[in-house]
């Protein structure tokens, strides 16, 4: 970024002189192109930038971040000010374990761009919305089906993180995802059937991600199978085994495994706002999360999934970290500042930050391991019972114990096979007896990689990116029903 090391240099002298032991300096800025294609077939187009920066500055053990729009130097200087004062208001008469961080005189310089083969910016409108028109006409082609909505987007962030230690840190992440909505209206009411997810399957790369999700392909199942739900029967009550599809499963590990694993959540920092945790700093190495077939992994440097990131934003390397091992609990998600202030040694990054805010501990890349077989393995080993698919809402208690989430679509599987499509499935638990009862995942081929684009934490609030790997897995004991 142009322009980054004057304005980086006159924060840390400005900051230096009122008190600072150390300054860090990021500069972040956000762009995002939305396209969509609907009701009138014309295809609506939106772009926004955002240009913003963060001063941070450390003394006495303390911290005081001031954020804002990059502007001019004399906007960073107040920022800079605001924050030394900040950190000097914290620190007062406290004794506080200083954050971890990289010896002095040890400085870093590292520059990372994720792959693209083709740039989703340099693309016209009218390019992006090629796929989108099509895949719209293939799901309208379908008898019955009565309406459909397709959307792709691309984000890029590019960070400038500047240390007075001497680090110099420059990212650049390129994201691009697509989906649609097809709708039908039958005798049972109307219905709608998404594909690939319901709020798109966004990964690392540029458009030939888009092109790879086959949208024209895909829309034609999806309008096929709005249109089976506008004639089908309600998804019956009971208790009983069920085969989770892995979008659904991408919403199961985000709210019932990502978010109590966050050491900030189980520390209480969070508690005003996103909640807290069941689980306990103890519990680490002892509790039974989960069944001996459920593995999960943070796995931020694979480059699969919109989590990627080969440092956080306190500039700390990132690498796999074991969270779940044959249904052990075996580690957390962190930052600095959190494993300090629990008395943990430094871990792999997992802060980052919306924007150039204050870094939270977020999830990254979330991975259920897979197992081994096919999604008809698992449909033959359960004999009868659901297979449940595609994330419709849902809802979980501030310590992610009790939850509940409503799909779009639910098969009835009798002797493995799939006899009778069933609207508006639901299906509800608590998170440990939910993991215990996990008796199969599927293999490799199976796995697919998803995102959650909207994940909201925070006082103010930011928003995460963030990616879940999954196969189908097949639970004994699920109890479920209709939300309609």
């Amino acid at each position: 970024m142009k322009g980054a090391e004057p304005l980086a240099g006159a924060a840390f002298s400005t900051a230096a002189r009122l008190g600072a032991d150390r300054t860090v300096v990021q500069l972040v800025r956000t762009t995002v192109e939305d396209t969509v294609v609907g009701a009138d077939s014309a295809p609506g187009h939106a772009r926004s930038d955002r240009f913003e920066i963060a001063v941070r500055v450390h003394r006495d053990g303390a911290v005081g971040v001031a954020d804002g729009p990059l502007l001019d130097r004399h906007s960073v200087l107040d920022l800079t000010e605001r924050a030394a004062e900040l950190a000097r208001a914290s620190g007062a008469g406290r004794s506080v374990r200083p954050a971890q961080r990289p010896a002095p005189g040890n400085p870093q310089e590292r520059v990372y761009r994720s792959p693209v083969a083709i740039d989703p910016f340099s693309l016209s409108p009218g390019e992006r919305a090629e796929p989108l028109r099509e895949a719209r006409a293939r799901a309208l082609a379908v008898a019955g089906c009565t309406h459909a909505v397709v959307r792709a987007s691309a984000y890029r962030r590019e960070s400038m993180l500047l240390s007075s230690d001497g680090d110099r840190h420059h990212l650049e992440s390129t994201q691009t995802g697509g989906w649609l909505t097809a709708a039908a209206d039958g005798p049972s009411g109307p219905a709608t059937r998404s594909y690939p997810d319901r709020t798109g399957r966004h990964d690392m790369g540029g458009w030939e991600h888009v092109h790879g999700l086959d949208l024209p392909g895909g829309a034609e199942r999806a309008a096929r199978e709005a249109v089976l739900l506008s004639r089908a029967k309600p998804c019956p009550s009971g208790t009983g085994p069920a085969v989770i599809d892995s979008s659904q499963l991408t919403l199961q590990i985000h709210e019932s495994i990502g978010h109590p694993l966050e050491l900030d959540r189980i520390l209480g920092w969070e508690l005003d706002y996103a909640g807290g945790s069941f689980v306990g700093l103890t519990d680490v190495g002892h509790l039974a999360y989960a069944s001996d077939q459920v593995t999960v992994v943070a796995d931020p440097v694979s480059g699969r999934g919109v989590g990627s990131m080969p440092w956080d934003d306190e500039g700390t390397p990132t690498a796999v970290t074991p969270l779940i091992d044959r249904g052990l609990l075996v580690g957390l998600l962190s930052s600095t500042t959190s494993t300090a202030a629990a008395g943990l040694p430094s871990a792999p990054g997992s802060a980052r930050t919306e924007g150039a805010g204050l870094p939270l501990v977020r999830m990254t890349n979330i991975n259920l391991q897979p197992g081994s077989g096919s999604l008809g393995d698992l449909l033959s080993d359960m004999g009868d019972g659901l297979l449940i698919s595609g994330n419709q809402s849902f809802s979980i208690d501030d310590d992610r114990d009790r939850f509940h989430f409503s799909c779009e679509l639910a098969w009835r599987v009798r002797g493995g096979r799939l006899v009778e499509p069933l609207r508006a499935p639901r299906y509800h638990g608590r998170t440990l007896d939910f993991w215990r009862s996990c008796q199969r995942v599927a293999g490799a081929e199976e796995w697919a990689m998803h995102s959650v684009t909207f994940c909201m934490k925070g006082n103010p609030i930011q928003t995460a990116r963030v990616g879940h790997g999954a196969a189908p897995a097949l639970f004994s004991e699920v109890s479920y029903g209709s939300w309609e």
